[in-house]
């Protein structure tokens, strides 16, 4: 089997299980994601990074989990 062969197969697969998800639940799982860019000195990006690969993540996702957190905790007053 070609390598082509082997993503159309795979791809192939994924499709059919959102599908079947959908078809199941009645609901589809939202893909719309925006992106962001942020500049962070070189130290920072270094102890990220290696912060990150300990604990087996991507750096992505611990910078919204940071995200999140904060701001569930610094709720402005109503």
């Amino acid at each position: 089997m070609s390598k082509r062969d082997a993503i159309e197969q795979l791809l192939g697969k994924r499709r059919s299980q959102a599908i079947q998800e959908t078809i199941n639940t009645g609901i589809q799982k939202p893909v719309a994601k925006k992106k962001a860019t942020f500049d962070f000195d070189d130290q920072f990006h270094k102890e990220l990074k290696i912060f990150a690969a300990k604990q087996n993540k991507k750096m992505v996702d611990i910078v919204v989990e940071a995200v999140k957190e904060y701001m569930r905790n610094h709720k402005p007053p109503v």
